[in-house]
């Protein structure tokens, strides 16, 4: 008899012991997928040259003239150093108001601007997923800087390898 009258199985080990054990490990399995992959990159990650565009679609033109080559760009988030402004443009400003039909339609506030500037640094290249000091930044990611003296609402607009 495979259970005898006792409740064992094969007349070595109890039914509810045996029940306890299979929860156990698949708790222990569970708790092992859940956290035993995380996509931490290591230091010994091999580093890429990589430029990332970034785009402010309005802001104070005093604020964009603060932003020059050569300016050190960190996250304010995780203060991860992205790298250096490498080009700046200027271009005008992307606002959006109702008309007098109470349509939305593209227009600009005076003293205001678009910016848009590149950031060359080095990364961890996942696709077109860059990590850069564990966080991982994408096209349209949104991301507050420090770009110099200026900090800035910004959107990625691309990223590319060097």
């Amino acid at each position: 008899m495979i259970i005898d009258d006792k409740g064992r199985l094969f007349k070595k080990i109890n039914l509810i012991d045996l029940l306890i054990i299979l929860i156990i490990v698949a708790a222990g399995i569970l708790v092992f997928n859940k956290f035993g992959r995380a996509k931490v990159v290591t230091p010994l990650a091999k580093q890429e040259p990589v430029a990332i565009t970034f785009i402010i679609e309005s802001l104070p033109e005093y604020a964009a003239d603060n932003v020059e080559i050569n300016d050190p760009v960190i996250d304010r988030v995780t203060s991860a150093y992205l790298g250096k402004v490498v080009s700046v443009e200027k271009k005008p400003d992307r606002s959006y108001a109702p008309d007098q039909d109470g349509r939305y339609v593209r227009s600009s506030k005076e003293g205001y601007c678009s910016l848009e500037f590149t950031v060359e640094g080095t990364g961890v290249f996942d696709g077109k997923v860059v990590n850069i000091g564990n966080t991982n930044y994408y096209v349209y990611r949104d991301t507050t800087l420090y770009v110099g003296d200026t900090m800035l609402f910004t959107r990625v607009k691309d990223i590319e390898k060097k």
